[in-house]
């Protein structure tokens, strides 16, 4: 049906490349499994590391990165996980594990590198623990144990209500309209007519002008950066 089913990577850009490297791969065990110049992208590395075969932490490193003062509260919330920031900045990442006992494990692991970890807390659909990574990142290990969660017990009507949501958008929310595959031939929004848009830097503005063809044959990049032989 076309609809997303993941994370396929959460980006997150980094002062320090190794020492994230390095905090994700021996303290919480995750793969590296890229790291390369980033497409397109000047003087920047990009970094993976696995969640699964479809899901991976991504990391964003580069000179502009280091130059930019972290600001609490701001720019990454200020010292625990339910701290406020700002709209549209990450408050913290949640990763996913199958079981408690999984999650039991991530705790001895993490507790094991001298790091304090908070939880297990239940919060009815899901149990978490809580720490600190490097860089200011609030980090948390969460298990629903393949349970969905019930919409009709965790939607709560008070704050519905204070979200400003009525009976009629909340139909609409819990029930998304199907939608027809157009096989990708729904036509280009004018730049000036979108909604919103990426404000993209001078030189990359031509993009703007390019047709879903030229982008595909001019931006992508698919030859990895090691040739192997298998």
């Amino acid at each position: 049906m076309g609809l997303p089913n993941g994370i396929h990577h959460l980006a997150i850009c980094t002062k320090d490349i190794k020492t994230q490297i390095e905090f994700f791969t021996q303290v919480c065990g995750m793969e590296l499994e890229a790291l390369y110049w980033m497409h397109g992208v000047t003087n920047t590395f990009h970094g993976f590391l696995k969640l699964s075969d479809n899901s991976s932490i991504a990391l964003v490193a580069s000179p502009e990165i280091g130059e930019i003062q972290s600001v609490p509260g701001v720019s990454h919330p200020n010292g625990w996980t339910a701290s406020p920031v700002a709209g549209g900045v990450m408050q913290h990442l949640a990763m996913n594990v199958d079981t408690e006992a999984d999650l039991l494990t991530m705790r001895d692991r993490v507790r094991s590198h001298g790091y304090w970890v908070m939880g297990p807390i239940d919060h009815g659909f899901c149990k978490s623990i809580y720490f600190a990574g490097p860089e200011g990142m609030m980090l948390e290990f969460s298990t629903s144990e393949g349970k969905a969660i019930d919409a009709e017990a965790w939607i709560d009507p008070e704050v519905v209500k204070l979200a400003g949501i009525n009976e009629e958008d909340l139909k609409r929310y819990k029930n998304p309209p199907v939608f027809a595959s157009q096989e990708g031939q729904v036509p280009q929004v004018d730049p000036e007519k979108s909604k919103l848009m990426m404000n993209f830097p001078p030189q990359n503005r031509a993009v703007l002008k390019m047709t879903d063809e030229e982008i595909l044959a001019r931006l992508s990049e698919t030859t990895p950066p090691v040739q192997v032989s298998r």
